[in-house]
């Protein structure tokens, strides 16, 4: 399958993860309003479904973490996943905050023009184990009924690119809305990553920065652009991108916005200083070229 092709510089540098997940609390239209006002371009969020197959936004299987519900998402239908309190585990002050349904969650980010990554989840207790049937079976219908809302809400190209950790997720995502961007998700970057990049014409590869090494990134950077996840250090968002890493995920985006233009403006100091400490020498030469020596 052929790539969709993207300008290194096409996404932002910097991705607000599950909106403004440091500020309000994750994949809710709070966190996507925060993320909006501290200045993010673009937001990342993850897609599942209910029981009765209404796709939500809700990043974990089960809704303990983040809800006063209990059990796995997929167990309830979508009224009852709408009754949920997704906002007092964050703070008091977010109490009553709903998990969005993926329509009202496209509406938002297009009314607040942002660029939308959507993850559409795996159904493995980890990212990185291989599917059983069943899961596999319920990965593509989540993707397929992604697919569906994606062309229902009429979302263009330029507003949204996919990602997944999900193999089977991103095969049907790439043969139903091919014109659509997708990136491939993984957690330790995988040898076959080119091989499966290239088949299914993925446009990055998102990776989890604890889990590579230098090398790996300089190597890989060569053949594709690389985000990575979750970065809420500064110091280490800086250092990924001095790397050839093209963009990060964050929970901070405020913060981590003002660390890199902090340390693009220390460059371009230096490099001020470096030039004009060139230009002084040149033309110090030149007069010596000109004026003979004294000789006493």
């Amino acid at each position: 399958m052929s790539s969709v092709s993207i300008p290194r510089d096409a996404l932002p540098k910097v991705i607000g993860h599950r909106g403004a997940r440091g500020l309000a609390p994750e994949n809710t239209l709070a966190s996507i309003r925060t993320a909006k006002g501290i200045g993010c371009s673009w937001v990342e969020v993850d897609v599942m479904l209910t029981k009765d197959k209404v796709p939500v936004i809700h990043h974990d299987n089960t809704l303990d973490r983040c809800t006063n519900g209990r059990g796995n998402l997929w167990e309830f239908t979508v009224e009852e996943v709408e009754a949920l309190d997704a906002g007092t585990h964050f703070n008091a002050s977010f109490a009553g905050e709903r998990i969005p349904r993926l329509t009202a969650l496209l509406e938002c980010c297009h009314n607040l023009s942002l660029g939308l990554n959507l993850e559409v989840k795996h159904l493995t207790v980890s990212a990185e184990h291989e599917p059983t049937p069943e899961e596999a079976a319920m990965e593509e219908e989540l993707a397929n009924v992604v697919c569906d809302t994606i062309e229902q809400c009429n979302v263009t190209p330029d507003e949204l690119v996919f990602s997944s950790f999900s193999r089977v997720c991103i095969a049907v995502l790439r043969r139903r809305l091919p014109h659509f961007r997708c990136a491939f998700l993984v957690e330790h970057i995988p040898t076959d990553w080119a091989e499966f990049v290239d088949e299914h014409g993925c446009i990055s590869l998102n990776f989890n920065h604890a889990m590579a090494s230098r090398e790996q990134i300089v190597e890989c950077e060569k053949k594709m652009p690389l985000f990575s996840y979750t970065v809420n250090d500064s110091a280490r968002a800086v250092e990924l991108l001095s790397w050839g890493v093209s963009g990060v995920f964050t929970d901070f985006p405020h913060e981590i916005e003002s660390a890199i233009f902090t340390a693009s403006q220390q460059d371009r100091d230096a490099e001020e200083q470096d030039v004009g400490r060139e230009t002084f020498i040149a033309r110090e030469r030149r007069l010596s070229d000109i004026v003979p020596p004294v000789v006493g």
